[in-house]
Order: C-alpha cells, then sequence, then structure tokens
C-alpha cells in the first residue's frame, strides 16, 4: 500500500510540474510544418520569418517553427531555405491569446534563376492539405484520413473512422479490413510501434478502444516499402497520437446516446457490484480464493464431503433481474501546450481523459444448419453493459537538432452482456436459455521515441523507438443455463457440460517489448537529396492463457424437485449436498498454453529521384521470426518450436506526370504468420454464434507476391482523384473453416493451397465550387473498392470448383458530402454512406455450405453548431439510419454456390440488428 501511495504522490508531482511549465505557454503566436513539396519530407533549419521585420525563427528536427509575441492582426509570412525557391504567404491572421497554424510546402530549385523567384500564396489552416501532399509524395501507396476530418464525421472510435478511408472497411465493429481482405491479413501501429493484438479468438486489433479525438492521423499502407512490418497482405494501418503540440489546447466534451433499440427498454442483468460503470467487474465472479487448483479439484473422491464445502465456496450469483435502461454519459477531456526556452529548446505535452458508458440491445435470429439438417432454432435478446476508459499522456522535448518523446496511452475497457435465448431444439423441444458473459480488457502502451540530425553539413539522420505493451484479458464468471418449456433446468449427471449449468473464467496476460534503429543518409546517386535508409527492428511477445471450466453436476440419489426451482435459487448453498448439486471439473490440457515469439528485422533501401520526374523507391527486408508454444491435446503434448527467415523485396516507382498527377507501380513480397490462438489447440464455445472455436498446431505461414498499379491526381488544395489496380497470388493462405463431423458446429483454421486476388480502386474528394462559387464550401467524397478473388476447391465442396478468399469482399463503397465553413460561429452537416459486399465468414466443407455475411447500408449525418466565438460547438449525429439486419447465411447444397443473397431460399444461420443511433455531444474550447 505503501508502494502505491508512493507511485501516486510522484504522479501528481511530475503531473504537477508539468502543468507549471506550460502555464507559461506563449500567446499570439504563428506555427506549423515545412515540407518538401515534392517528397513530403520535413525540412530542418528553414528560416521562417515575418515579413518586413526581424522577428522569426527556424525549423527543427521535425520541420516545426513557432513564431511568438505577435500582435493581433494578419501577417506576412517569409519562408526562405538554401536550393528552394523562397515563399511568401500572405494574410496569416493571429488573434489574442491564440495560435494560427500555418504548414507549408516548399518547391526544390531547378535552377539558379528559381532562387530570386518568390512564390506567394494565401494562410490556409487545412490540415487535409498535408493529408493529401503526404499522399502524393509517399514512396508507398496509401490511403488516410486527417484530424479535421475526423472532427466532421459522427465517430466515436477508430474503428467508426477507418470505415471512412478509401480500401477499409470494419467488421464486428471493430476489427479493420484492407482491400477487402480479412483482418488476419492487415496489421496495426501505433505511433511507428507495432499493436499487440486484443482478441483472445483471433489475429486483430480492436480498434473501437481508441477514441477518434486521440488521433491526430490515420493512413493505410497498402503497398510494402522495406521501411515498414512485411506481415500483411492487405494494408498496414498506422495510427498517429497526437504529439508536440505547436498550439495550445484545452477543451471539454460532454455527450450522451439515443439508441432506438436500447434505450429506456427493459433489459436483463446479472448481479452487478455497482463498479461496472468504472470498468471494475464484480469479484464475486472470480473462482474463490480458496478453491483448490484443478489437479487438486479432481483428485479429491467422487462424493466426498470436502467437494460440498468447496462447491459452496462460489457465490450463488445464477439469477438475473430487470431494470429500464439508461442513456450512458460521454466524456473527454483533453490538454496540450509547450514552452519555449530561452536557447529555443521547446517542451510540450499532450494530456487525454476518455469516458463511455453505454447500454445497448441487439436482437438475434438464429438457425443453427448442421449439413442441410436443422438444428436448434431460437431468438437471442442480447443486453449489452459497455465502459471504456482511455488515457493518453505525451511528453515532448527537442533541443537543437534533436528530440525525445515519451508517449503512453491506457485503456480499459468493460463489456458485460447477458443473453436471453428462447427457441426449439432439433427434437421440437421448446427451451430458454441465457449466457451471463464479462470481459475485462486492458491495454497499457509505453514508447520512448528519439529523432537526431548528426550533422547539418551532411543530414545524415537517426531515428529509434523503445516500445512496451501490456495486454490483460480477463473472462471471469461466463455461465449458461437452460431450461425446458416446463421450467425444468438440464443439468447433467456423471460430468459437467459448458453449455448447461457451465461456469468459464479464463486469463489471458501477453508483454511486447520492442526497439527500432532507422538510419537515413543523403546521398547524391543519379540526383541531390537522394537517400538510403537502413535499419533494425525486433520485437518479442510473451503470452499465458489459462482456463477453467466447472459445472454443476447431480449428485447420488438426486432429488428431481431442486430442478424446478428458479436460476436465482437452483444453486443456492443448501441444494449443494449429497442428494443435490456439486461441481465438477472438465478443464482440459488444452484449457492452457504458453507462447512466445522473437522477431528480428533489417533492411536496406534507396529512395530518391533517377530522373527529374522518376522516383524509385527499392530494398530489401529479412525477417527471422522465432515462435515457441506449449499445450495439450487430448491428453498428447504439444510443442511448436519454429523459425523462419524470409527475405522480402520491395520496388516503388512513381512518374510525375506533372506537379499535380503522378502514376506509380509497386511490387513486393509479404507474408502472413500464424497467430498464437490460431495454433493453440484450446477450445472455446462462442455462444452468441453458437460455435466452437479451436487451433490448429499444423498451420503454416503464407506468402504473398504483391503487384500495384496506380495514377493519382491532386488537382488543389484537399482535392484528389485516384486509381489503381492490385494483383496478389498467396501461397498458402490462412483461412476459418466449418470442421467436419463434429457434434455442433465448429470453426477452425487451415492452410488452403494458393489464392489469387485482383481488384481496382477509385477515390476522388472534390469541392463543388467548380459548379458554383457559392457551393466553395461544400465538399463531395468518395471511395469504391471492386475486387475478385479465387481460390481452388473440390468441387464435391463447390461445384463450380473454386470460391472466393474466405473473409475477401467482393466490394467496398464510401461517400460523403459535407458542408463546412470558416466564418464564426458557423454550421456544419455531413452525411456519410458505407456499404461492403458479402464475404465467407467460414469456409465450408462436404456437407455445409460457406457461411457469408452479407452486405448491410449505412448511412450517417451530422449536424454541428459552433457557438461563443467558436469556442463551442454541439454536435447531433444519427448514426446507421436505415438499421439494417446483419444477415449469416449458406446456400442451399445444390444451389449455384456463388449465386447473390435470397431471402426467400437461402438457409439464413443468423440475422442480427442493432438499431439506429442519436448522440449529441457538447464541447467547449477553453483555449
Amino acid at each position: 500500500m505503501e508502494l502505491l501511495n508512493s507511485f501516486k504522490r510522484a504522479a501528481l508531482t511530475v503531473f504537477a510540474l508539468t502543468m507549471s511549465i506550460l502555464s507559461y505557454a506563449q500567446t499570439g503566436k504563428i506555427s506549423g510544418k515545412i515540407s518538401d513539396q515534392k517528397t513530403g519530407e520535413t525540412l530542418i533549419g528553414v528560416t521562417v520569418k515575418i515579413s518586413g521585420t526581424t522577428k522569426g525563427t527556424s525549423t527543427d528536427i521535425e520541420g516545426r517553427y513557432v513564431i511568438a509575441g505577435l500582435s493581433a492582426g494578419k501577417h506576412a509570412i517569409e519562408v526562405s531555405y538554401v536550393g528552394y525557391a523562397t515563399k511568401n504567404v500572405v494574410d496569416v491572421e493571429v488573434k489574442d491569446n491564440a495560435s494560427t497554424n500555418l504548414d507549408i510546402l516548399l518547391s526544390e530549385s531547378n535552377s539558379q534563376k528559381l532562387n530570386d523567384v518568390v512564390i506567394t500564396g494565401s494562410a490556409s489552416k487545412e490540415s487535409v492539405n498535408t493529408l493529401y501532399a503526404n499522399q502524393k509524395s509517399s514512396i508507398s501507396i496509401s490511403s488516410g484520413i486527417s484530424a479535421e476530418l475526423i472532427k466532421r464525421s459522427p465517430d466515436r472510435n477508430t474503428s467508426e473512422v477507418l470505415k471512412r478511408v478509401s480500401g477499409a472497411s470494419i467488421q464486428d465493429n471493430k476489427f479493420v479490413i484492407v482491400r477487402g481482405l480479412s483482418d488476419r491479413y492487415n496489421s496495426a501501429m501505433l505511433n511507428n510501434s507495432m499493436l499487440p493484438n486484443t482478441e483472445v479468438d483471433k489475429r486483430a486489433f480492436s480498434f473501437d478502444i481508441l477514441p477518434s479525438n486521440l488521433i491526430d492521423a490515420i493512413v493505410i499502407n497498402k503497398t510494402a516499402s522495406a521501411d515498414i512490418p512485411a506481415d500483411f497482405s492487405g494494408g498496414v494501418v498506422q495510427v498517429t497520437t497526437k504529439d508536440f503540440p505547436v498550439n495550445t489546447f484545452f477543451n471539454v466534451s460532454l455527450g450522451t446516446s439515443y439508441n432506438t433499440q436500447s434505450a429506456f427498454k427493459d433489459f436483463l442483468s446479472s448481479p452487478k457490484s455497482g463498479n461496472e460503470i468504472f470498468g471494475f467487474y464484480n469479484k464475486d465472479r472470480d473462482i474463490p480464493t480458496g478453491f483448490p487448483s484443478s489437479k487438486d479439484y479432481r483428485a479429491l473422491p467422487n462424493g466426498a464431503s470436502e467437494t460440498f464445502t468447496l462447491s459452496k465456496l462460489f457465490k450463488n450469483n445464477w439469477g438475473y433481474s430487470s431494470a429500464k435502461s439508461t442513456i450512458g454519459p460521454n466524456f473527454q477531456v483533453n490538454y496540450g501546450s509547450s514552452k519555449i526556452f530561452d536557447d529555443k529548446s521547446k517542451f510540450g505535452a499532450v494530456l487525454s481523459l476518455t469516458y463511455r458508458y453505454d447500454e445497448r440491445l441487439k436482437t438475434s435470429d438464429q438457425k443453427a444448419y448442421v449439413g442441410q439438417a436443422l438444428g436448434d432454432v431460437y431468438h437471442d435478446d442480447m443486453y449489452n453493459f459497455n465502459t471504456n476508459i482511455g488515457a493518453l499522456a505525451n511528453f515532448a522535448y527537442s533541443w537543437g537538432n534533436n528530440k525525445i518523446s515519451l508517449k503512453n496511452l491506457y485503456n480499459r475497457v468493460l463489456e458485460n452482456q447477458f443473453t436471453y435465448r428462447v427457441g426449439i431444439d432439433d427434437a421440437g423441444g421448446e427451451f430458454i436459455r441465457t449466457g451471463d458473459y464479462l470481459l475485462q480488457r486492458s491495454l497499457m502502451s509505453n514508447q520512448l521515441t528519439g529523432e537526431h540530425l548528426l550533422s547539418t553539413d551532411s543530414k545524415i539522420k537517426i531515428d529509434w523507438n523503445l516500445n512496451y505493451a501490456n495486454t490483460d484479458r480477463k473472462e471471469p464468471g461466463y455461465k449458461r443455463m437452460d431450461y425446458s418449456k416446463d421450467g425444468i433446468a438440464s443439468v447433467q449427471s456423471g460430468s459437467a457440460v459448458a453449455g448447461l449449468a457451465g461456469n468459464f473464467s479464463s486469463v489471458l496476460n501477453e508483454n511486447a517489448y520492442g526497439g527500432a534503429a532507422n538510419l537515413t543518409i543523403p546521398v547524391k546517386w543519379f540526383r541531390d537529396n537522394n537517400k538510403i535508409k537502413a535499419g533494425y527492428f525486433g520485437q518479442y511477445r510473451k503470452r499465458d492463457f489459462s482456463a477453467r471450466v466447472i459445472g454443476f453436476i447431480r449428485n447420488g440419489n438426486f432429488d428431481t424437485s431442486l430442478l424446478t426451482l428458479p436460476q436465482d435459487q437452483i444453486f443456492s448453498p443448501e441444494n449443494i449436498r449429497a442428494n443435490g448439486f456439486v461441481l465438477n471439473e472438465i478443464t482440459n490440457g488444452s484449457d492452457q498454453y504458453q507462447a512466445n515469439s522473437l522477431l528480428n528485422a533489417g533492411y536496406v533501401m534507396f529512395d530518391g529521384y533517377l530522373t527529374e520526374k522518376l522516383r524509385l523507391g527499392i530494398g530489401a527486408r529479412v525477417e527471422s521470426y522465432k515462435l515457441s508454444l506449449t499445450s495439450e491435446d487430448n491428453g498428447k503434448p504439444v510443442n511448436i518450436d519454429s523459425t523462419a527467415t524470409n527475405l522480402l523485396p520491395s520496388a516503388n516507382l512513381i512518374y510525375n506526370l506533372s506537379d499535380k498527377a503522378n502514376i506509380r507501380l509497386s511490387g513486393s513480397q509479404t507474408i502472413g504468420r500464424a497467430e498464437f490462438r490460431e495454433l493453440a489447440p484450446f477450445p472455446f464455445y462462442d455462444f452468441n454464434k453458437n460455435v466452437n472455436v479451436r487451433g490448429n498446431a499444423g498451420l503454416k505461414q503464407s506468402k504473398t507476391t504483391n503487384i500495384d498499379l496506380g495514377y493519382a491526381i491532386y488537382p488543389s488544395s484537399g482535392e484528389t482523384f485516384s486509381i489503381s489496380t492490385f494483383y496478389k497470388y498467396f501461397d498458402s493462405p490462412i483461412e476459418q473453416t466449418l470442421q467436419l463431423g463434429t457434434s455442433g458446429r465448429s470453426l477452425s483454421y487451415a492452410n488452403s493451397a494458393s489464392a489469387t486476388v485482383y481488384g481496382a480502386e477509385l477515390e476522388i474528394r472534390k469541392s463543388l465550387k467548380f459548379i458554383d462559387n457559392s457551393l466553395k464550401n461544400f465538399t463531395f467524397n468518395a471511395n469504391g473498392s471492386y475486387i475478385k478473388s479465387k481460390v481452388q476447391v473440390s468441387r464435391l465442396v463447390n461445384a463450380q470448383g473454386s470460391r472466393p478468399l474466405q473473409g475477401q469482399s467482393p466490394y467496398l463503397i464510401n461517400a460523403g458530402l459535407s458542408y463546412a465553413s470558416a466564418v464564426e460561429n458557423s454550421t456544419g452537416v455531413t452525411v456519410l454512406y458505407n456499404r461492403v459486399g458479402p464475404r465467407i465468414w467460414a469456409i465450408g466443407n462436404v456437407e455445409d455450405p460457406d457461411i457469408y455475411e452479407y452486405s448491410r447500408n449505412i448511412l450517417d449525418l451530422q449536424v454541428s453548431q459552433k457557438f461563443a466565438k467558436s469556442k463551442g460547438e454541439i454536435k447531433v449525429n444519427y448514426s446507421d439510419i436505415f438499421n439494417n439486419k446483419a444477415y449469416f447465411y449458406q446456400k442451399v447444397k445444390g444451389s449455384d454456390p456463388n449465386a447473390g443473397f435470397d431471402k426467400k431460399t437461402d438457409n439464413i444461420n443468423i440475422a442480427d440488428r442493432f438499431g439506429s443511433t442519436i448522440s449529441l455531444t457538447l464541447s467547449y474550447k477553453f483555449k
């Protein structure tokens, strides 16, 4: 306790010191970033001054500048740098006690005469311009969304934001899909560090835990270059949180939401402690401290008196009650500022705290097909109670040509779902089943990064990164119960059954340690300002997972009258006796696994212009991956110990047709590694989808050959038109499969022999000013993808002899129209549409056709109004207006397996409905 108190005192001291330093942040300033218009790279040592005065500064290691102590009014900025045309920016407005952000792009000199040319332009505060400039100059084909666009969308978390990015979609409201490829073929990075998996059953990061207001920008790299990790085939999602604040800000937002299907309805739930709204579950769900280990409990003789004593240690929390649902609050507070010292060094910080509580009802109609035979048919009401708490603390210090940053992120999510299921089993018997599930997960990420210009003459630059991440995931007291129509409880004799009075608990903890270093050396090969890059990337991951499955059974000369007791009384202590109930342990060796992996990677690449218009990025990356996993399968030990080393080349060609248009050609090889859970033989029953999920220790890595060709034009600031085509060949792709010959429906993972994917993408962002100047504040944006994939399979499984790749969508559509004005107290309106084509959720076998997830039309509307000199803003969002059902379906055996969805004839497995949501948010900027 003393240690905890000491930690709290130290944390408060650091916080108070930080706030004290930042309280002196200067006002009345202009700040921003200077970049090379051609390459997109930030420029170090650029002179930036107020025209006609001596007041000015030079850019730092990040290309940033700050000119402070300015009077209110309009100023002109003069930007000059050796080898570049001088640029004047006029009408830069500065307000009292405020900071104006101004990012500037410089053009490289082509001749001595150009040094005498002064380029003049007007100020713009639109962050979209910089984003598209970076896309234009990026060596790889990428798509992104800026902080400005995030603010205009109705999205509350990063998963919702990602739906707006070209070629991206979201599955299960949290897992990213790029170019239609399933989540396992995409990777995620936070501030250039790999993000850990948040899911126990898949290789994926749950993006819904990152509130959108913490995000500075999101970029999805769709083609490989040697300097990014190669474990992807769809894309690498790079999330950047807010960093060095050049502008002081302090803002608060408070909101709530109303779901048409959930708000003020009768909600069923298990007993709660009251701490769930703060992200802490009721500890009565845990296995009691005095309960013995699995081995020791199993060693006790059947019917021993000690087993009854131990069984009574568990709290009788099987009951449930009803209460009216509420509309929960959403709260966020953000603060950031910086202090410039006399020696021009700077210290800055960004602090953020986010809280969200939500109660949602999801309804689901399900039919459990096994082959063509119809099993259970039922309706689910799923009552969800969700808490999300997030905190961000970023600190940065720069001096001369150096910068060091400490970036910290913490997120805690509590999901409590109570499912009430009513249906008919395959024998015609009516039943009522309940599922009481709770998940508490936390993610902590710490990163120490540095950037250093080693010499102003040679311009050699080094950057490095040390990082640590911890994922902690608990599923305590997952209970399932079954009653017949007549109120008779289904409790077995002899051995417990997880789905009948079973109590499942699991704990997963994963630590990831990483480091990276990159060296950039300017060279004068072919032309000036080209560069060689070389670097190292390493990551060590260690995961421990364990689960216990314990369930009540009938004991001895059982008193059958106990089976008619209601759920809150049936397992009361007085009913745990010699002729009543007793706990039975059915934990298997496969219910635990330990795994670790070590990735060592190095690369070297050249990036530069071969001619005035032709740019080449070429290199190779070597990745060595060692994986170890231990578990058990049906009493036999499972020991995986493998090492794979891959040489992965990549090449990117860019030909600039003009200053505003280019053509790109890319080729690369990437890989797809089996995740710990996909290898572990651990079986888990997914109550919601009525399936068992089990790993496959025989999986091997996949390899992908990628070819991309693209054309893009950037007609004016913030506008773009691009089209690209791509082709991918997969060797041994990993897919989720339906298992043949199992009792009930089971999913696992398997390598297919090969697959091909090809497609095209189109993206457009255009101001409607070209129609009429009165429409200058309207912007239309749309992106779409058309994708075909093919996996060869036996005609016994699919009559066509082929099918799409599992998880791959044939098309993606995003479109939006927004109105935004720069005037004070302006009104904003945004309409967004999203649709994802049907994709295979699980591939079938000779008895079970493939299961598809059908498309949904999602339409969102946001209306915002600023007030109090634009310091305050109120937003009203109407999300998922159409409220389409989410269908999972199979084609009838013998019909065309590739035909479109037919609600009348197809076997619909699952039909979910989520409701539409209306949310209200009030925010205010104090600075």
